[in-house]
């Protein structure tokens, strides 16, 4: 089956993805996706590169960005597009976003040290390769200390909600996520709806100040993708949809591998045209 033109949700090793920004973009491109978006997580570092490698192969690059906010005590995931990555005030956030995915580390370490495993800040640094820092580089230094067989029992064991080494992200709200997007010229979107089951608090987030829902993704089957195209038509949210691709760590998915309604690219285009009147070059 051929790819999907479109793609508007993949990782690369700036963040949590095992391939490097340009690879990313090369087999966006040799995949026949000719419209995609990196949308590391709190991290705007592949954006240069991927962009060279996209002009190179005659594709379109999206500026993306997947943003970690609260709502009380769950994790949320916002994906926004089409701001100005030399936008100041979003790259001093971003900043802020990096240092605390650090700190977060550390106080996992300190965790862990306390259960008998002694993994230094070096290390998860080393494995993140000067990427932003997530959780599955702890787990990949518990892999390559023996201390687990597999990343899902590093996330059962250590990592995972109510397990002994999980800290949770610093506190953002999507109104301060929203205001930085905004304010540099973008869209924000809520991830991989279908994972979060919340969808009883979209409403109310649609209402402040989210502007789109990920109707289709790698974890979405038909019934979701109708639900939330039904969502976005209701609450008049842009539609968006990606693959979630993190290369060898996803290893079932392949870029493009999900079918994007191409119907969702003007509505996206007339919104950063709206929040950008002149766009600056990438």
């Amino acid at each position: 089956m051929r790819a999907s033109r479109l793609d508007l949700h993949m990782h690369s090793s700036a963040s949590d993805g095992s391939f490097p920004p340009e690879t990313v973009a090369a087999l966006a491109a040799a995949g026949g996706v000719e419209v995609f978006s990196l949308t590391d997580h709190d991290t705007l570092d592949g954006l240069p590169i991927a962009a060279e490698q996209a002009n190179r192969d005659g594709i379109r690059l999206i500026p993306g960005v997947e943003l970690s906010i609260s709502e009380g005590t769950i994790d949320v995931h916002l994906l926004a597009y089409g701001f100005d990555p030399a936008n100041a005030t979003l790259c001093a956030a971003i900043a802020r976003y990096r240092e605390g995915r650090r700190e977060r580390a550390r106080k996992m370490l300190s965790r862990l040290k306390g259960l008998g495993i002694r993994i230094s800040l070096d290390e998860i640094e080393a494995i993140s390769k000067g990427g932003a820092i997530g959780r599955p580089h702890v787990a990949e230094a518990l892999l390559q200390g023996g201390h687990v067989e597999d990343f899902n029992e590093a996330f059962q064991r250590y990592l995972g909600h109510h397990a002994p080494a999980y800290v949770p992200k610093p506190p953002v709200t999507l109104e301060e996520a929203s205001s930085i997007v905004r304010e540099a010229g973008g869209v924000t979107v809520l991830a991989h709806p279908g994972t979060l089951n919340r969808d009883y608090l979209i409403p109310g987030w649609a209402r402040r100040g989210l502007d789109g829902i990920e109707v289709w993704h790698s974890k979405h089957d038909a019934v979701a993708i109708q639900r939330y195209r039904g969502f976005a038509q209701l609450h008049g949210l842009l539609m968006t949809g990606g693959s979630d691709f993190h290369g060898d760590r996803t290893p079932s998915l392949n870029i493009g591998c999900v079918a994007v309604s191409e119907e969702i690219l003007a509505p996206l285009d007339a919104a950063f045209r709206t929040r950008r009147p002149v766009r600056a070059p990438l």
